[in-house]
């Protein structure tokens, strides 16, 4: 494979790959500019030309092999193939997004009552909303991490500002990945949470 570099004003830049054959002739490292990615259960990738011809295997996801084929061939076309699924590139972007859980809540002093407002999330299309109504907040942690615990991959948990989560929801769940918030969401969470235990 030889790299193909453009030159202006003593800067290089990269331009794609080629390879070379027998006869001298350059070809494209992707024929008909389209490129296949086997996606296995163990998380690795294949990448290869429609002729069949493995270009790159590796494990660093689905990132590194775009920008493995981005780098050799700029314009490729991408096909996505995990297990019987097929996949553009935006297709499987979305496909493997995760759930996002928006979570809210109302504490009744009067009733000891915790009331939980929820709603799931993907693509920022609403999977399901509802209120829980619980005793403490060790019910609360067990519910919430069994639903967790319950999706096809690890959603990411938001939980309103307000809420003190407990150790039990915190060590079960992950909180880290980065969601753009709606703030609307929260004031009508806690409308519902507040008007379930009223």
């Amino acid at each position: 494979m030889y790299n193909e570099n453009f030159i202006v004003k003593n800067a290089v830049f990269h331009c794609r790959q080629f390879r070379e054959s027998p006869d001298g002739d350059r070809l494209p490292i992707f024929t008909d500019n389209k490129a296949v990615i086997f996606i296995d259960l163990n998380g690795r990738y294949r990448v290869q030309a429609l002729d069949g011809e493995v270009v790159f295997i590796g494990t660093g996801g689905i990132d590194e092999a775009l920008a493995r084929i981005d780098y050799a061939q700029p314009s490729a076309d991408v096909q996505i193939i995990e297990g019987d699924r097929t996949f553009t590139r935006d297709d499987y972007y979305r496909h493997i997004a995760p759930v996002v859980w928006f979570i809210a809540q109302f504490y009744d002093e009067e009733t000891n009552r915790l009331a939980v407002a929820y709603e799931r999330r993907k693509n920022d299309e609403k999977l399901d909303t509802g209120t829980v109504i619980f005793t403490d907040e060790t019910q609360f942690a067990d519910w919430l991490a069994s639903k967790v615990k319950a999706e096809e991959r690890p959603p990411a948990v938001r939980f309103d500002d307000k809420i003190r989560v407990p150790a039990a929801v915190r060590d079960k769940i992950n909180t880290d990945c980065a969601v753009e918030v709606n703030y609307g969401t929260w004031l009508n969470l806690r409308k519902k949470a507040k008007k379930a235990v009223m």
